[in-house]
């Protein structure tokens, strides 16, 4: 590797241009929050955006001072996983008008977990990562419902 490879992988150009367009997506979401009257609507998307551009603006500044990490290896994938997630997470929205946040979310995250894994499912995994998913969509379902109260969906079939 020579040095201008190795200085061009310490830039990070790919991550500095995404995280501009975070902050121009930021921006404009922030613009469109203007026109909300309650304080109590607007908290959560304001903090959110602060948060997202934020760190953006963080990684911009890293990479600028050059303290980006070069990738050693490709990432890996192929483009069947990368559509069947894009599939299970549009299946997963899609499904929510009809069963429901919890039950939608649920699925959605024990088809992307399938679809995603690339190592060996061990027992501990078999136990751990199934709970743990359940454990986070009930977390936002109570964090958006009861806490921020979101009204999420019921789900037509179940009379919401």
């Amino acid at each position: 590797m020579n040095a201008t490879t190795q200085s061009s992988d310490r830039n990070d150009i790919r991550g500095t241009i995404g995280a501009l367009v975070f902050i121009v997506v930021g921006a404009i979401a922030w613009w469109n929050t203007l026109g909300i009257e309650s304080a109590a609507a607007v908290i959560f998307p304001h903090v959110a955006i602060l948060i997202m551009t934020g760190f953006s603006a963080l990684l911009i500044v890293r990479n600028l001072l050059g303290h980006a990490m070069s990738e050693t290896r490709p990432p890996r994938g192929s483009a069947p996983r990368r559509l069947g997630l894009l599939a299970s997470m549009l299946a997963g929205t899609l499904a929510m008008p009809y069963i429901g946040f919890v039950l939608s979310g649920i699925a959605a995250y024990f088809a992307i977990m399938a679809v995603a894994m690339y190592e060996r499912w061990t027992p501990l995994r078999l136990v751990v990562y199934p709970l743990s998913g359940v454990g986070v969509v009930l977390f936002f379902y109570y964090l958006f419902d009861i806490v921020f109260q979101v009204p999420l969906p019921t789900g037509s079939l179940f009379g919401g």
